[in-house]
């Protein structure tokens, strides 16, 4: 889905697949930011063919408003999970979709809670955002009363811990395969903290089909865990997947009481998923 200013840019597609779009350019007034005229255009990613979207609508706009600067809202980055490479056979996927946007020449792109630290390097003028009003929106539905935060790794802990300083928080230690990358179980680092009777907000960037929570959840249940939530920034559609989801497993027989995330990537729908909107 691709916005300009708000307003969602009409797609069609002609009989031979190639893209109609549709913009009413004496619809679009200038917005301000800075005190300089700007245009922001909003991209929710939903299938790669957006990209080749995004350029019609960037150019098509440059033709009729010179003098401003373009401002991309990105909350989720397309090919972030392939930031590196290790053979001459693997393209770089990340790179390149950071190099054709940078082509664009946006004067700032806004991307939130970036799952690769490589792709905001490789992102020109890119501002990073945290996720804290979305996991405060999040807390305030189930409660501060015995809350704790739970990281599903130390690197977690790091990265999130220090938005929430009055909040005590654990993290968990996986176990792998490490010639499969399987996750074979994990440890609860407690930080001293007395799990029994607490509610736990579990905390993660991505959930694909949510497999470290769901092993999370588990050994939380017994440390006496009594409500497990979960927030995931972006979450994938797969979650829905009962044959290879986990997680989804966790919120039908209530190990965990509900998923909250937001829509820059999750366009499905289940009674215990909350969507909250970028």
């Amino acid at each position: 889905m691709i916005k300009i200013n708000g307003e969602i840019v009409t797609i069609n597609k002609f009989p031979d697949g190639t893209p109609r779009v549709n913009i009413d350019i004496n619809n679009i007034e200038e917005d301000s930011y800075d005190g300089s005229p700007c245009i922001w255009i909003e991209w929710i990613y939903e299938s790669n063919d957006e990209i080749f979207y995004l350029m019609l609508v960037k150019k098509h706009l440059e033709r009729f408003f010179t003098n401003v600067d373009y401002y991309l809202s990105l909350p989720y980055i397309p090919n972030a999970r392939m930031d590196r490479v290790k053979n001459d056979d693997e393209v770089f996927t990340l790179k390149y979709f950071c190099d054709f946007i940078n082509w664009l020449g946006f004067s700032s792109v806004y991307v939130l809670d970036a799952h690769s630290d490589v792709s905001t390097a490789l992102l020109n003028n890119c501002v990073k955002e945290n996720p804290k009003e979305y996991v405060d929106k999040a807390i305030s539905k189930i409660g501060m009363r015995n809350l704790v935060l739970y990281f599903p790794d130390a690197g977690a802990a790091k990265r999130y811990s220090d938005l929430f300083p009055e909040l005590p928080y654990c993290y968990g230690e996986k176990k792998r395969d490490w010639k499969t990358g399987k996750i074979l179980g994990l440890d609860i680092r407690t930080n001293g903290i007395d799990l029994k009777d607490k509610a736990v907000l579990m905390i993660d960037d991505i959930i694909a089909y949510g497999g470290s929570l769901y092993y999370s959840a588990e050994e939380l249940k017994k440390h006496g865990v009594t409500e497990i939530y979960v927030y995931a920034t972006h979450t994938e559609n797969s979650i829905l997947d009962k044959e290879k989801g986990t997680l989804i497993k966790s919120l039908e027989n209530n190990t965990v009481n509900r998923l909250f995330t937001t829509n820059s990537l999750f366009n499905g729908k289940h009674e215990k998923i909350t969507v909250m909107e970028v």
